[in-house]
């Protein structure tokens, strides 16, 4: 009885061994058929972006979106040539793939070639590309400047932002009407200072913020204010930060035997899980090796 049993075991295992390998032959054959046939062109799009940050430096951003299974998803890897318009030729700047998010991004240098009214055109191109079809984008913005002024010692603490553009005369013009929304950072990215923080600058460029007295600093109550006009139909985005001691002062409390995510000591419950995984898993592999030695042991029976 027991010499059958094992047999059958013996019998079953084979069966599984060559159902996996029957499979893996017919993977290998469909992928090569598939790789086989010619592959047509995937239809793109590009979406570009101009960013000039808080440290003066500019970037061009190109987004690329392929079309694969009738939807738009970020084509990876896709080559992008970024050109600058010059007496109406192009001038290739830089060439970049596009990352897992379908994201190519340049540095863009100072004195970028201006038109009549001053403003300058970036190209971005999918060219002669064996996976993605032709494609480009342009965009055509005028530089502008941001300020941000404060007085730490303010008590009302009035945070004033101003735009300004270079007219033809090469004189510095203050820019009217211009959105400008107002940000405290974080150590993960910005979150708005107010519920209500967008202002809409006046004729003389200046738009000014009424900063609240509610949000936390570091330790000793410092906080960076950022100044964003952004997607801007003319200028593009622009942005500018300063730090203040505007902020409360975060209190931090030694030797807490609290458990948090944030704690030395982790909560229990989170321990207990952890350690119910952990144990299931050594648990499956005892039994694994306990059931292979009772094969093995059938098998020297025999």
């Amino acid at each position: 009885m027991k010499r059958n049993s094992t047999n059958n075991c013996k019998y079953f295992l084979k069966r599984i061994t060559l159902a996996i390998a029957l499979s893996v032959i017919f993977c290998h054959f469909a992928t090569a058929q598939d790789q086989s046939q010619p592959q047509g062109k995937s239809e793109a799009t590009i979406e570009l972006s101009y960013y000039k940050k808080a440290d003066m430096t500019k970037t061009a951003v190109a987004i690329v979106k392929a079309r694969i299974d009738k939807k738009f998803v970020p084509a990876k890897n896709a080559p992008v040539n970024f050109y600058v318009l010059h007496n109406n030729e192009q001038q290739l700047l830089s060439s970049v793939n596009t990352d897992n998010k379908g994201k190519a991004v340049i540095a863009l240098q100072n004195g970028l070639p201006l038109d009549k009214d001053r403003s300058f055109t970036i190209v971005a191109k999918i060219e002669n590309d064996s996976l993605y079809e032709d494609t480009e984008e342009k965009m055509h913005y005028k530089e502008a400047s941001l300020t941000l002024n404060l007085n730490p010692h303010d008590t009302a603490r009035l945070v004033t932002a101003k735009v300004t553009e270079i007219g033809k005369d090469g004189k510095e013009i203050p820019v009217k009407d211009a959105e400008l929304k107002f940000y405290v950072q974080r150590l993960f990215g910005i979150m708005p200072a107010a519920e209500d923080n967008t202002i809409t600058t006046d004729e003389k460029g200046e738009a000014s913020f009424a900063f609240p007295k509610n949000i936390p600093g570091d330790t000793a109550g410092v906080i960076t204010v950022v100044a964003r006009m952004e997607d801007n139909d003319q200028f593009g985005n622009v942005e500018k930060s300063a730090t203040t001691f505007w902020g409360i002062p975060l209190a931090i409390e030694k030797n807490s035997s609290q458990r948090a995510l944030w704690e030395p000591h982790a909560p229990l419950p989170l321990i207990f899980i952890i350690a119910t995984i952990f144990g299931g898993v050594w648990c499956t592999y005892f039994f694994i090796i306990f059931q292979l030695r009772k094969i093995k042991e059938g098998d020297d029976n025999v």
